[in-house]
Formats: C-alpha cells, structure tokens, sequence
C-alpha cells in the first residue's frame, strides 16, 4: 500500500467499517530506515509486516507483478510524449512519497469472507492504481453476509 492508498483509504475508514470489515490492515514489504513510522502518518490502522511478500504473490496469482522495471519507469517519465497511466498517477498525486527501497511490486486490496477466502480483490495493472473505496464497500457487505 503507497501513502496515496493509505490517506485515501483511512478517508473511507467508518464507511469499511459500517459495511461489515472487522479488521483493515496495511501490509509493508520492508522498513528501511523509518519508513514504516513515516507510513504510519497516513495509516492511523494496523500496519504488518510481509518480509516474505506474500501477499504481494497472491495478488499476482503466485508471483509478484511488476509492471515495470527500472530502466523502464526511468525511460516512461523522460519520455515527454508518454501517456502511461503510472506517469499520470504519479504526477496527478499530492501526497509526499519517497524514494526508499524497492518500489516496482505492484500492490493491491483484498476483501476476505469470514473463511478467508478472498470476496475481492485488486492488483495494481499500472503502479499507483487503488481499488475504489464504493467497490470495497460492496464486496465488504457482501463479504460480512456470508
């Protein structure tokens, strides 16, 4: 989850939380530095650990996703003819980011039923997509009904 995702989210906090989600968590794949406590600013939640990336795996159907590499992202924002959605994404955000540690694995959202099995999910296509607060909420309320 970036900051942007995690502001955006913590917005939609009372809302996940009337349509039936009983506990939302931020997972962070590393902590260089004070990352996580920066983190923390834009996630007043529960924020965990996934050194082993295993949820970033699940989301790309057992690997990580990773929509773009380094030397592609650098020749994307140099490109002044570029309509990626990433390089939008990136320059339509105000919130401060950093540029500490790995940042090519794609992210996401999961809803999970009471079994754990996923209701919903999102995978990050172009770095920097979220899931839409009212599809959470959706798949919350259906979630919590089963």
């Amino acid at each position: 989850m970036c900051r942007k995702e995690a502001k955006e989210a913590a917005s939609h906090m009372d809302e996940f939380k009337a349509a039936g989600a009983t506990r939302v968590v931020a997972l962070v794949k590393e902590n260089l530095e004070n990352e996580v406590q920066e983190f923390r600013e834009f996630w007043p939640g529960e924020v965990c650990m996934d050194k082993e990336i295993q949820f970033f795996k699940a989301l790309g159907g057992g690997e990580t996703h990773q929509p773009l590499g380094l030397f592609s992202f650098i020749g994307m924002m140099l490109n002044p003819f570029s309509s990626s959605k990433t390089k939008a994404n990136i320059k339509n955000t105000s919130t401060p980011g950093n540029m500490k540690g790995e940042g090519f694995i794609a992210g996401g959202c999961y809803v999970l039923n009471k079994d754990g099995t996923p209701a919903f999910s999102h995978l990050e296509e172009n770095l920097g997509d979220h899931a839409k607060p009212e599809d959470i909420v959706a798949a919350l309320q259906t979630a919590s009904k089963m």
